[in-house]
């Protein structure tokens, strides 16, 4: 199974994010869309993972920190692939946010798990194999994460999809 850790974000900031999207689609020479239902902030990107491992998996995510986030969404940015780049939103700098990534890795590193412990760069996704001349100016978008999820990556119908797996939903104290 294809499994990562991530932010999920309510319907309203969803709509937002989409309307993003709509606004860079003309300016695309080329790229894939993320499906509005796949937009989300990936914490920790796991990999291909024994089914077994899903207990602790699940465990472990229930043992992070629940406070709510907020985040401000700042700018686009690109990470350049061969035959087409990624055009990303990027956040704010927020320490609440590097802290609960840090700390689900320092969890991972105590499970059975092989991951890949990559530099954490919070950014949400908007297209893939993409070409954009340049990156125009973002307005800020302010939002509240409601849960961390540890997803399922796989396609159905030859569509890729993100299934929620388990949640740790985020509370006011």
């Amino acid at each position: 199974m294809r499994l990562f850790y991530a932010l999920t974000f309510d319907e309203q900031t969803l709509r937002s994010l989409s309307q993003i999207q709509d606004t860079l689609q003309p300016l695309l020479l080329k790229g894939r869309r993320t499906a509005i239902n796949n937009l989300h902030l990936t914490l920790s990107f796991l990999g291909e993972q024994d089914p077994r491992l899903l207990a602790n998996l699940t465990k472990g995510l229930q043992k992070l920190p629940c406070d709510p986030i907020s985040l401000e969404f700042s700018q686009l940015g690109m990470f350049t692939k061969p035959g087409g780049n990624i055009i990303w939103l990027g956040i704010t700098k927020s320490q609440q946010l590097r802290t609960l990534q840090s700390y689900l890795v320092s969890m991972l590193k105590e499970l059975p798990v092989q991951f890949t412990d990559s530099p954490f760069t919070e950014h949400v996704t908007l297209f893939r194999n993409a070409h954009l001349v340049s990156l125009p100016e973002t307005t800020r978008l302010n939002c509240s994460i409601q849960a961390i999820r540890l997803m399922h990556s796989h396609q159905v119908q030859g569509v890729l999809t993100y299934t929620p797996i388990s949640s740790n939903y985020l509370s006011e104290k």
